[in-house]
């Protein structure tokens, strides 16, 4: 499991269960307390965007990764999404260096290479 932060506040977690072994990236199903709306207001409430009824902000330096162990897990750039009408939200996150991908990641490797 992985915590994704706000400003010191856990948002919710995801067990990023997919990813791309070869961009270095990773994503799934994100749970928050409240779910896919309430995660829409909150998200908009701190300069998100909302195109076709999805819901989503870019993360910025206020947004940490963080292990199952509490340390922080370094990254260029990703996407918290929230779509409300069908109660769905994903957390998106690019530009993991390979060494981190290797260390929290090895399944997508693995998988990639079978």
């Amino acid at each position: 499991m992985f915590t994704l932060t706000h400003d010191g506040d856990d948002i919710g977690f995801s067990r990023l269960e997919r990813g791309d072994p070869s961009s270095h990236t990773v994503s799934g199903v994100f749970n928050n307390m409240g779910g896919a709306k309430a995660l829409a207001g909150w998200i908009k409430s701190i300069g998100g965007e909302e195109d076709e009824g999805v819901v989503f902000v870019t993360l910025n330096k206020g947004f940490t990764l963080l292990d199952q162990t509490g340390k922080v897990i370094e990254f260029q750039d990703g996407n918290l999404i929230s779509i409300p009408e069908d109660d769905e939200v994903f957390l998106d996150i690019t530009g993991i260096s390979e060494e981190v991908y290797k260390t929290y990641f090895a399944e997508h490797i693995s998988a990639m290479e079978n």
